[in-house]
Formats: structure tokens, C-alpha cells, sequence
């Protein structure tokens, strides 16, 4: 009787460890994937303005990240969006508006333009397909070198990317 039980025993710490295993795997794949995809979007659309019109971003010393009251964005989402620029292009994050650039004396001379670049989320629409988005993204360096874009995002084999953007304006 006592392998009966030992058997038994050695099932039930087998089944046990297989229940821990598997709600931290579906834990983390939920937490990683809903994260990613709130801030997936907005990485996308972000890099794509940053590498669009290059010329603006010649020797910037720093991104500063702000989004108009319409676009709703949870801290923690900004948090690992601006985490994710500052990794990405190896450079000081603000989140300074244009007035509050020129209050801090980021500009170059003559206040005609800036030290960095000011990327604002300016519009951000959520398709009635959850995979679908748009978002739109201005960058400004000076009065003469702004570019804003217009962008559907959709989200295809596991990522989001950009599949159609109108450039708004370009000066």
C-alpha cells in the first residue's frame, strides 16, 4: 500500500508544479501582449515620423514627447513609450511642450529652432477592427522644418505596422 500512496504523492507535486507553470506562463503572455499592444502602436507611428524628413533630426540632443488632451494615454503606457525612445535613439526624453522648450532655453539661437525635436501625438482613433488604428504625429524643429503624418496602423503577424500615411503638412 505505501507505493500506492508515494505514486499518488509524487502525482499530486507533479500536478502542482504544472498549475504554477502554467499561470505564470499565460500570466506574463497576457501582461507582455496587452502592454505591446497599447504602446505598440505608438512606438510604430513615433519611429516612422522620427525617420521621415531625417534632415530634422541633424544633431538633436533630445525628443520631447507630449500628446493633445484628446488622446488618452495611461502614465505607465508613456512611460514605457518614452523608455522605448530613449533606448532607441540613445537620447534625453522630455515632455515639454514648445512654449515650455523655450522656457527651459532648448532652442538654438535666436529662439528660430529647436535643440531637439517635439514629436506630439496629436489624434489617435480606434478602428472598429481592434487591429486596425490611426494616429496622427506631428514633429517640429523650427517654423520651417515640421512635418505631421497621418497614419493607419494594423496589426499583422504579431506586430503593428504602418500600412497607409498622408503626409498633413510639411514645411
Amino acid at each position: 500500500g505505501r507505493v500506492i500512496i508515494k505514486v499518488k504523492y509524487s502525482y499530486f507535486i507533479l500536478i502542482i508544479i504544472l498549475i504554477i507553470l502554467t499561470s505564470a506562463c499565460s500570466s506574463s503572455l497576457t501582461s507582455s501582449g496587452s502592454q505591446e499592444d497599447l504602446t505598440g502602436p505608438y512606438r510604430v507611428a513615433l519611429d516612422e515620423v522620427i525617420s521621415n524628413d531625417t534632415a530634422l533630426n541633424a544633431d538633436m540632443e533630445y525628443i520631447s514627447l507630449v500628446s493633445e488632451e484628446g488622446v488618452i494615454l495611461k502614465s505607465s503606457d508613456k512611460q514605457v513609450i518614452e523608455e522605448y525612445l530613449q533606448k532607441e535613439y540613445n537620447i534625453k526624453i522630455y515632455n515639454y511642450n514648445y512654449e515650455q522648450l523655450i522656457e527651459q532655453k532648448l532652442y538654438e539661437q535666436g529662439k528660430t529652432m529647436l535643440k531637439g525635436i517635439l514629436l506630439t501625438i496629436e489624434k489617435q482613433k480606434q478602428s472598429i477592427n481592434p487591429d486596425e488604428m490611426t494616429i496622427e504625429v506631428s514633429k517640429y524643429r523650427s517654423n520651417e522644418g515640421s512635418i505631421s503624418l497621418d497614419m493607419i496602423l494594423a496589426y499583422q503577424q504579431g506586430q503593428w505596422n504602418v500600412v497607409k500615411y498622408a503626409m498633413i503638412r510639411e514645411s
